[in-house]
């Protein structure tokens, strides 16, 4: 009995040993420093383009150069803090034809798998949520070391707003709002602790 229990023991040490040693690999997701990131987006009503923000959101992100495939993104989007600076076209845009910020409060991105592409290149599948449908998509980003230790990721990416349902009502009919939509995605990231 006693043979098993120091077996059993060992066991236990070693497994314990190598999970903290796998959890020590892993950095934990540096903190965004909201004031100095941002999420825009870009679409043409009537051919002419339309820029907007999102003033609230937040991230998590680990990116590890050494071991991509072990980086991950997440990020969400309060809907409500959209703007174009004229409020007549933000209550259109969150309202329930469009983005429908009482029924689909966030919009959130989630990777599922990212690779590295070359120093400081990524590629990042995952999935894209918006008025509760989710669909995959592909963005590329950098990621860049500032001398502050800062971390700076940014992407871009193009969503087709009838795939999320969003457009509805007048402003729907005869395209006079375009169906492709710009984002443009620039966070940057506290020093890892």
């Amino acid at each position: 009995m006693m043979k098993l229990m120091g077996k059993l023991f060992l066991l236990v040490a070693a497994l314990a040993a190598f999970l903290g040693d796998a959890g020590d690999a892993i950095a934990a997701p540096r903190v965004l420093l909201p004031n100095q990131s941002a999420i825009l987006f870009t679409v043409k009503e009537m051919g002419v383009p339309v820029s907007g923000r999102f003033r609230r959101f937040e991230a998590l992100v680990d990116i590890d150069d050494a071991k991509p495939e072990r980086s991950k993104a997440e990020l969400r989007i309060e809907i409500r803090s959209l703007t174009t600076g004229n409020d007549e076209a933000d209550a259109i845009a969150i309202d329930a034809n469009w983005l429908d910020a009482v029924h689909a409060p966030y919009a959130v991105y989630k990777s599922s798998t990212i690779r590295a592409l070359s120093p400081g290149r990524y590629e990042a599948k995952g999935s894209l949520t918006i008025r509760n449908q989710t669909r995959e998509l592909v963005m590329q980003f950098t990621s860049t070391k500032q001398a502050s230790g800062n971390l700076d990721v940014s992407g871009e990416f193009i969503i087709n707003r009838s795939d999320f349902g969003i457009g509805g009502g007048e402003w729907n009919q005869a395209d006079i709002v375009a169906k492709e939509v710009a984002v443009k995605v620039h966070l940057v990231l506290a020093p890892g602790k």
